[in-house]
């Protein structure tokens, strides 16, 4: 019932369980049985929770928090952390900070084993969520913080500076003391997938300087959307995490005067933040966070302002 109160579909509430459909309708109409009333409803091609049935998640949530501290405490009074801690990030995360907060929990906790998935901030908070993972790298654009979910928790680790990126001969045509947005009207924009929280801050920050970006190219993956603006085939707004390789083809400006920043999160349940493993790897992302957060004037192809 939990998980499809998250999920709205038995098949997701199936897949995400292991289970067949059919046998987690069964559950269901076993459930409604027992209790002698409907529990879920149609809702288009969805389904939703009659307050009966929301009733009972409450409590799930209780049950399923008391049993996740239960597990904390009896983790807190072994010598050695250990067990599986499942970690879930966003690409450029994973490419940077990740793979050494992997490396220092591996030397320092051995049987600790971390098995980790990337994934956009859009899923893996749900998922975290509904138990699917234990701890995830999640992001925050300016004016538009990470969504409020009950027993989710959030710690800020670093800010990652924001660059409106483009190539040399696009650069040229450019006046960087006057607003830079709204110079690049006729310009071919790379952005993040229909929907994403990143796509829809820069179609956001285009609209306010009075025109609708051209998509030329739509791309999860920041290394496809700086290719584009290496090749003078798009300009696109992109973090420093994702300019640390870029070539000396790519110019960068500031998106305003004051520098704008997207925030990198390390979100997690609540009822999990005395389990010893989350907070290892909490303290170790931390110590992460610093190496990769760089000096904000670092590159010597950026065009600064004034």
């Amino acid at each position: 019932m939990r998980e499809l109160h998250h999920r709205k579909t038995l098949s997701a509430v199936a897949e995400a369980l292991s289970y067949s459909t059919s046998a987690v309708s069964q559950q269901v109409r076993l459930l409604e049985k027992e209790i002698g009333v409907a529990l879920v409803e149609p809702a288009g091609r969805r389904l939703q929770l009659t307050p009966q049935g929301l009733t009972l998640v409450a409590h799930a949530e209780k049950i399923l928090d008391m049993l996740e501290r239960a597990e904390a405490d009896v983790s807190v009074s072994m010598e050695q952390i250990r067990g599986t801690l499942k970690v879930a990030a966003f690409q450029t995360a994973a490419l940077t900070c990740l793979p050494r907060v992997i490396l220092e929990l591996r030397e320092h906790h051995p049987e600790l084993t971390i098995e980790f998935h990337q994934g956009e901030p859009e899923e893996t908070l749900p998922a975290l969520q509904s138990g699917e993972y234990d701890l995830v790298i999640a992001e925050a654009y300016p004016g538009m913080p990470p969504p409020t979910l009950p027993g989710i928790d959030y710690r800020e680790l670093f800010e990652d500076p924001l660059w409106i990126t483009m190539s040399a001969s696009t650069a040229a045509t450019i006046d960087p003391d006057s607003h830079i947005i709204g110079q690049l009207a006729e310009a071919g924009w790379a952005v993040e997938a229909q929907d994403s929280v990143p796509r829809t801050w820069v179609i956001n920050e285009c609209r306010k300087a009075g025109f609708e970006p051209r998509i030329t190219c739509s791309s999860e993956d920041l290394a496809v959307q700086l290719q584009f603006v290496e090749a003078g085939l798009a300009v696109a707004v992109l973090p420093s995490l994702a300019l640390e390789k870029a070539s000396s083809s790519v110019r960068r400006f500031p998106l305003s005067e004051g520098m704008q920043k997207r925030s990198i999160l390390a979100a997690y349940r609540a009822a999990a933040q005395d389990r010893p493993a989350v907070k290892a790897t909490l303290q170790a992302l931390k110590r992460a966070a610093k190496t990769s957060q760089g000096p904000v004037h670092s590159d010597p192809y950026e065009v600064r302002r004034g």
